[in-house]
């Protein structure tokens, strides 16, 4: 089963868990298995994922072997230097045993430098008490982050919404999901549809006025 067909199965489950959730003599076994249905879907698709990935490395690492084996590496030999053997080199033994010294002299620089230091344990540092103004502000601060509900229009409202121009974007949206094949034919027919304005900072569901086509 190709990743195309995959998607639109899982389409298809996910619609049919949302309107046999939405039911109001919503039957269990129904539920379960568009939930069973849908999970496993997601793995495949998941699996099918990380298939083309590890694809894609493979032939990445290919093409990376393939580059290393056209290099052409040049190398050059050091000249040989011969020595006399009647003359020893006094003066190089000299220098690397003076190197010896300086670096073992080094060493113990830093040997003395060393030291133990005793650190508090944690155990012995007294608990640290939380100030009520902290919760209050947690509190007030896990209100503020909740989405808060939209409001509802009033008569006179609605008819200074219904007489602008309606929104288009929210009826091609509501055309685009009312046209999937999972829910069938029963969707109504909207004619035109307007978007309800809310606070600045309102987050959360939109609310619009529809109008049914008779």
């Amino acid at each position: 089963m190709s990743a195309r067909q995959t998607y639109s199965l899982a389409h298809t489950a996910r619609c049919k868990l949302q309107l046999a959730a939405d039911r109001p003599d919503r039957n269990l076994r129904f539920i379960l298995g568009h939930s069973f249905t849908l999970d496993n879907l997601r793995l495949r698709l998941a699996e099918i994922e990380t298939n083309s990935t590890s694809d894609d490395s493979d032939s990445s690492e290919d093409d990376l072997a393939i580059n290393e084996r056209r290099r052409v590496s040049f190398r050059t030999e050091r000249p040989s230097v011969t020595r006399d053997p009647g003359q020893p080199s006094l003066e190089g033994s000299d220098s690397s045993s003076d190197s010896d010294e300086e670096v073992f002299d080094d060493e113990e620089d830093e040997d003395e430098g060393l030291s133990l230091q005793r650190f508090e344990s944690a155990t012995a540092k007294p608990p640290r008490m939380i100030d009520d103004d902290d919760d209050d502000d947690d509190d007030s601060s896990s209100e503020e982050d909740e989405p808060t509900s939209p409001t509802m229009p009033s008569e006179e409202e609605l008819k200074m919404i219904t007489g602008g121009e309606a929104n288009d974007e929210l009826s091609g949206l509501y055309q685009h999901v009312a046209g999937c094949p999972c829910h069938g034919h029963r969707a109504p027919h909207v004619s035109k549809m307007w978007d309800v304005p809310q606070k600045p900072n309102h987050e959360g569901a939109r609310v619009a006025v529809v109008q049914i086509a008779a």
